[in-house]
């Protein structure tokens, strides 16, 4: 199987069983732009379909807009520090 063969069937199992959580770390790196459009459209619908919250990992901008809230690297570690000093 390609590389993007095998990230849309780990997707697939991710999404088993109706989880709470579905962690995806850069999924449609291997993808190009048509597969990575079809891709998100089904992971999506998917999550929405089981009730799971999505925690979608991407260094592709383009993909933010189809997500309610984004969070930059930079900001998480910002929050972490100062929780830790706290």
């Amino acid at each position: 199987m390609s590389v993007g063969q095998q990230q849309r069937v780990a997707a697939a199992r991710a999404l088993i069983g109706a989880p709470e959580i579905v962690i995806a770390d850069e999924p449609t790196s291997a993808l190009d732009a048509p597969l990575r459009d079809g891709f998100m459209d089904v992971l999506l619908r998917e999550c929405r379909t089981a009730g799971s919250t999505l925690v979608f990992v991407s260094h592709d901008e383009r993909l933010a807009s189809r997500f309610d809230a984004q969070r930059s690297l930079a900001s998480i570690n910002r929050a972490a520090v100062h929780e830790a000093a706290a």
